[in-house]
């Protein structure tokens, strides 16, 4: 495997723990580690208004997001039309997160984990789209 697709599947992976992570959070009593006060405040953040798109977590997202995207990749790579589609909903995703961050003030770290290996893994697909 070359060093791109080890690097997608590494930003993968950490994309669909990290979600899986909120998405439990979310749904069970799960305690959130995150230190509260200051700009950092995971809690407000994925409690807030911001944290659902019609009464669905935002989390659930990325991890369809993610899973979706290590099959276009890995599984079905001649689906280049459909990924192209699929970055862009991902790049839809992290502007909402940072506006709604924005909106409140308030920053989570996870949810900007989430941010980062969206934008590092359309960075590398489209740095590498002859590639991938």
């Amino acid at each position: 495997m070359s060093t791109p697709k080890k690097l997608l599947l590494l930003f993968v992976i950490i994309g669909i723990v990290d979600s899986a992570y909120l998405t439990a959070v979310h749904y069970t009593n799960l305690s959130l580690y995150c230190p509260e006060g200051g700009v950092v405040n995971c809690t407000q953040v994925v409690t807030s208004v911001y944290s659902t798109v019609a009464g669905i977590p935002i989390a659930i997202g990325g991890l369809v997001w993610f899973i979706a995207l290590g099959i276009l990749v890995f599984w079905l790579p001649k689906l280049k039309a459909v990924r192209n589609i699929w970055i862009i909903f991902g790049l839809v995703a992290v502007a909402y997160s940072i506006i709604g961050q924005a909106l409140l003030g308030e920053i989570c770290e996870y949810c900007v984990l989430l941010d980062i290996m969206i934008l590092l893994s359309v960075y590398l697909l489209l740095r590498e789209r002859n590639r991938l």
